[in-house]
């Protein structure tokens, strides 16, 4: 195994708890910088949690990336342009530069572009719990360095995806995914508060299962996405019903508000009408058709 000097810009949970994993596999050497490693309050924490690893703490940004051949940026998301800039002077053309913070797409194609002639830069996407997995934790990655990863990574047994050399593509995938996963969580919460006021959880549980899991997901989505482009307008009349039940039960109707809104755009755009010669073959066609007339976004 060729060992590699990582460098964690940041040392919270998620630098740490990968760092604990990877210090599994003999060879690797984890150092660190965080900038509130001397700070009088989170200091404490932060060197306990390296001192227990083995992890050492470099005094400066500039020494921690002088000192390290994989520089892993593990702040947040709101940070994870101004730390690529501060560290942008002392990076070498050698070197990885590797962001797993969850940050949008267009912030990691940002910092690529100030990355050229130095390190070469690795979008990662974590899609799954870090505490649960530690440094196996499932990564999806891009970029122009996102191969050069991937070869470390699978050395050190790391739960690595590639997805292409565009920088943004592995976030991409994460900040789209969660659109459906954080909402479908939320309308589950909106669905199951008024079912509980009947009484009624196992039977909307079983009903729901049902619907979504008796066939193929994408056939299911065929279904649901063809079928809401020719009936629309049908749809929102059914919302209108659904807010009043919700009300009646004194449950915020926030998501089904949304839904009965996103229905009456459709209707605006005349998407029942599109599709009166021919039906939609699948998903593809409404969700092109709709791209097409939206204009809320404009």
């Amino acid at each position: 195994m060729v060992s590699k000097k990582i460098g964690f810009i940041g040392f919270g949970e998620a630098a740490y708890l990968i760092s604990s994993g990877l210090i599994t596999e003999k060879s690797q050497e984890i150092i660190a910088y965080d900038v509130n490693q001397d700070h009088p309050s989170l200091g404490g924490k932060l060197r306990k949690r390296a001192e227990e690893l083995g992890v050492s703490l470099m005094p400066t940004l500039q020494e921690l990336i002088q000192n390290s051949q994989i520089i892993i940026s593990a702040t947040s998301a709101k940070y994870a342009l101004s730390v690529a800039k501060d560290a942008l002077p002392y990076l070498t053309n050698d070197q990885l530069f590797v962001d797993i913070n969850a940050a949008s797409p267009m912030v990691k194609e940002e910092i690529s572009s100030i990355m050229v002639d130095k390190a070469k830069f690795v979008d990662v996407a974590v899609v799954e719990s870090i505490p649960k997995y530690k440094h196996k934790v499932p990564l999806l990655i891009s970029g122009e360095g996102a191969k050069d990863f991937e070869s470390y990574a699978n050395e050190v047994e790391m739960d690595i995806t590639f997805i292409d050399d565009k920088p943004g593509s592995a976030s991409a995938i994460k900040m789209i995914r969660s659109v459906f996963m954080k909402g479908f969580t939320m309308l589950m919460i909106e669905t199951l508060i008024a079912s509980n006021k009947y009484g009624i959880n196992e039977w909307i549980m079983e009903s729901i299962e049902n619907s979504l899991l008796d066939k193929p997901f994408a056939e299911t989505v065929n279904l649901l996405i063809t079928r809401t482009a020719e009936h629309s307008e049908r749809r929102v009349s059914e919302m209108e019903e659904v807010i009043k039940t919700l009300k009646a039960l004194n449950v915020n109707s926030l998501l089904s508000q949304a839904t009965k809104d996103k229905l009456s755009q459709f209707v605006e755009m005349n998407l029942k009408d599109e599709f009166l010669d021919n039906s939609p073959r699948d998903f593809i066609d409404v969700i092109e058709k709709i791209d097409t007339l939206d204009k809320s976004v404009i």
